[in-house]
């Protein structure tokens, strides 16, 4: 009877330990040694509303100076060193951001109105710097997006509005900034919100499909929304069984010193 009684303990235990693992577990479908099908790491391109950090530098720093942006601080501290020193070179500099406008331009210094929707950084450094070469020696352009925010809510363990630096990411990525799902998130229900052109697509990714790797939409794009769908009559069930866990063990552990008692009781009495 006390075999019994523990065999079917274990068995319990395995079994809870079996389906949990399978609600939480990742990639069930990928198997050691397998390939997997993916998309090629898309860079995102320059849209309306963007907001670029453009630096432009030179052997003779003098002549970069009417090119860039500085911002009202970095203007104060260079007049007041220029006050003191024949130099004009700025340094701890900060650079303000271009918006791009609603018909994909930016207005830039000297050079005047640029195209820059559609591009990626790259493509906008080597334009401008196509520009300069005529007018200073050595340019270096370097441009940074500074609007690549990405918003990760739902159940996951640090829901907010995350912004990173450069131009790519991976839902997965964003979901570890977030500090990963919780137990009550549904792995095979992750929905991605992405607003191209005026409207919004919607994309439902299944974290424990290999077929994740191959959507366009595991690399994310600037301001998507990601969120994490809770698993429903699962999450209640779990809760439930979180809250009376201690409860449990509390009877199965006075159920086995009760059964052991019994046991003791009789094997004594039979001797």
């Amino acid at each position: 009877m006390f075999k019994r009684i523990i065999l079917c303990a274990l068995a319990a235990v395995m079994l809870t330990s079996c389906g949990s693992h399978k609600d939480l577990a990742y990639f069930q479908e990928i198997v050691e040694g397998g390939q997997l099908e993916g998309v090629a790491g898309q860079i995102n391109t320059i849209q309306p509303g963007d907001v670029l950090a453009i630096s432009v530098s030179s052997s003779k720093p003098e002549l970069a100076i009417p090119y860039n942006l500085f911002s009202a601080r970095s203007q104060i501290a260079n007049a007041t060193s220029a006050s003191n020193s024949s130099s004009r070179v700025i340094s701890n500099v900060s650079y303000e951001g271009y918006t791009v406008r609603s018909n994909g331009t930016i207005d830039f210094p000297v050079l005047g109105e640029i195209k820059v929707e559609g591009l990626t950084r790259e493509e906008i450094a080597e334009t401008i710097k196509a520009q300069l070469e005529s007018v200073m020696p050595d340019p270096v352009v370097t441009v940074t997006m500074l609007n690549f925010y990405v918003t990760v809510i739902g159940e996951v363990a640090r829901p907010g509005t995350y912004n990173f630096p450069g131009d790519r990411l991976t839902l997965l990525e964003a979901l570890g900034f977030a500090g990963d799902l919780t137990v009550y998130g549904n792995r095979e229900k992750i929905m991605v919100i992405r607003e191209e052109g005026g409207q919004r697509h919607v994309e439902i990714m299944n974290l424990k499909s290999k077929n994740i790797f191959s959507s366009p939409y595991f690399y994310l794009k600037q301001n998507d929304v990601v969120y994490v769908e809770a698993v429903g009559t699962k999450a209640k069930s779990v809760s439930t069984f979180t809250t009376y866990f201690p409860v449990i063990t509390s009877l199965a552990s006075l159920g086995t010193s009760i059964a052991m008692m019994f046991y003791y009781i009789s094997f004594v009495s039979r001797r």
